[in-house]
């Protein structure tokens, strides 16, 4: 579904992406790990095009995705993503967040709209709050609502950025618990977490990324139990 090849990103004169190879079968959960600033994030807004690269490829459902002769909107409908902090429309309700983009972007009806959005915030375990405004909600509601406003476009991959890094810890278990029915559902995904445990029962593989590049990769079982590379022992030492 996704293949990436010597993706390079600089910030001014730092480097951030060092020539990321990665490939990404359809219906596979990728969790990729690794420190603050090693260049995950980055990755994540490169895919969904946020960000421009300087050099490599993104090929996407067979297409090669360039910037100057892609339609990056038709493009993202199909790239869903989910932010550390939410990103929600604070002067919207929950439905209205939800159905705003596929009225405007994809031109359907409003039946058709509302009918998914109460589907999705069902399946969420949000129903109740269809007419909630995001201050009344807290931080994992509000977590499950972006994920349902995500999935409202029908994506065919999914991004998390560290999804659950600002909530309370009480209230990452609800988020993770979505995260796992999509997956379970044959979603495909790229997950930023360091949710470990969630990538131990998920993940069909983990990535490890550090300053840029892709360190060490392979099944929860080989990293977390017999990692190759000394600089994923020390990583891992700390978060485990």
């Amino acid at each position: 579904m996704l293949k990436i090849e010597n993706l390079q990103k600089s910030f001014g004169h730092l480097k951030v992406l060092k020539g990321i190879n990665l490939s990404v079968d359809r219906g596979e959960t990728i969790v990729i790990i690794g420190p603050s600033g090693g260049g995950k994030s980055t990755l994540l807004r490169c895919i969904n095009h946020l960000e421009e690269y300087e050099d490599g490829k993104i090929i996407f459902l067979g297409e090669v995705i360039d910037r100057h002769n892609t339609n990056l909107n038709k493009i993202r409908t199909k790239i869903g993503m989910v932010f550390q902090h939410f990103n929600l429309f604070p002067h919207m309700s929950v439905l209205e967040n939800l159905t705003l983009a596929p009225i405007k972007v994809k031109k359907l009806s409003q039946e058709t709209v509302i009918e998914k959005a109460k589907e999705l915030l069902k399946r969420v375990g949000l129903l109740e709050k269809i007419n909630s405004y995001p201050e009344s909600l807290s931080g994992g509601q509000k977590q499950r609502v972006a994920i349902a406003r995500a999935l409202m476009m029908e994506p065919v991959l999914m991004l998390f950025d560290e999804p659950t890094s600002a909530l309370d810890p009480e209230l990452v278990g609800e988020v993770l618990e979505v995260m796992k029915d999509l997956a379970r559902s044959g979603m495909t995904m790229i997950v930023v977490t360091h949710e470990m445990g969630f990538a131990r029962e998920v993940a069909d593989r983990i990535i490890f990324i550090d300053k840029g590049v892709v360190v060490e990769e392979g099944t929860p079982e080989k990293i977390m139990n017999n990692p190759q590379h000394q600089r994923t022992r020390e990583f891992l030492r700390h978060i485990l």
